[in-house]
């Protein structure tokens, strides 16, 4: 199984689900087309984007830990370099960014804080990492 999906439209790095992802919530999620991974690296930084539209249930709050972390381990990402980020596409076509800072200790997700990006300058950043990224 590939993690691919037409919604980011970009050159397409395929990666494979590790066996033990395969029947993850996040796995399901983007064989379904609903969340759709992207990356962009810059600086040794992996921004990683999970794109969407509209509000995702694997996204908010209460399964915030379990998403992020899935998604470090499915993408074989260094905790402490990764950036998560969600990419709410809204109805104009246009993206809303929302940063998913976390506490990586003792190889889990102890904490995830969730904040919208609101800055124009920070907007216009993630647009240019959101562009700029492959499909994963």
């Amino acid at each position: 199984m590939f993690l691919t999906s037409p919604a980011h439209k970009n050159p397409t790095v395929e990666i494979a689900v590790p066996s033990n992802s395969k029947n993850s919530d996040l796995a399901n999620a983007v064989a379904r087309g609903e969340l759709t991974l992207s990356l962009s690296t810059m600086l040794g930084c992996d921004y990683i984007f999970v794109s969407h539209q509209g509000m995702h249930e694997l996204l908010q709050p209460r399964h915030a830990n379990k998403t992020i972390y899935e998604v470090l381990m499915m993408l074989d990402a260094a905790p402490r370099q990764s950036m998560v980020v969600g990419a709410d596409q809204l109805e104009n076509r246009t993206y809303a960014f929302t940063r998913y800072e976390y506490i990586w200790e003792n190889r889990q997700i102890k904490k995830v804080s969730i904040i919208p990006v609101t800055n124009s300058d920070q907007i216009e950043f993630m647009q240019m990492m959101f562009d700029c990224s492959s499909s994963c």
